[in-house]
């Protein structure tokens, strides 16, 4: 018997698909050096997960200084190859992660707005989802948070994590099991 296949689209660290894979499906985390815009999956795909780089759409970017119309061109058409794998591909469920941020100007409202803290994972970083999925429960082990991502994990932080880095923009582990187990 076959293993449902899930794409992880700008995989980074793999945490978000990690659950999916201790679980025995068929992960395959599309990352640099791969190009999502060059892919083709056009059958047989169970989820997809993405999330795309978010350094031109999250609002601490803004603070730096507006980006060019040729990165915002480039960043959208990262998104834009995500949801055309999803259109292509028709999974039973998908989701696109981004920060809070300026991508609503493009997606519209976000399905889920939440912080790691409501899924045990002791920090804030607000992030939004898109997609066709099922609302992962929020913990009742809530925690409260102890410090945002941002802070512990920027240039200045207790890590020295450089933000925009794989590990600053991992998805928290309590999320990452909460949205498995609501979208098997």
């Amino acid at each position: 018997m076959s293993r449902p296949v899930v794409l992880d689209l700008c995989a980074g660290t793999g945490a978000w698909s990690e659950p999916y894979a201790n679980a025995g499906y068929d992960v395959r985390r599309i990352d640099l050096p791969t190009d999502v815009r060059l892919l083709h999956f056009p059958w047989g795909i169970h989820g997809i997960l993405a999330a795309p780089p978010c350094t031109m759409f999250c609002r601490m970017r803004m603070c730096r200084g507006e980006p060019t119309q040729d990165q915002f061109r480039e960043a959208l058409s990262v998104v834009d190859a995500c949801l055309r794998l999803v259109a292509v591909c028709r999974p039973s469920w998908w989701a696109l992660e981004n920060p809070q941020g300026y991508l609503s100007r493009w997606l519209g409202p976000p399905q889920l707005r939440f912080d790691p803290f409501e899924y045990g994972d002791p920090w804030t970083k607000r992030t939004w989802v898109w997609g066709n999925f099922r609302l992962p429960l929020a913990t009742m082990a809530a925690v409260a948070p102890v410090d945002s991502w941002v802070r512990k994990h920027g240039p200045d932080g207790q890590t020295g994590i450089a933000k925009g880095t794989a590990e600053a923009s991992r998805t928290p582990p309590g999320f990452a099991q909460a949205f498995f187990e609501a979208n098997p």
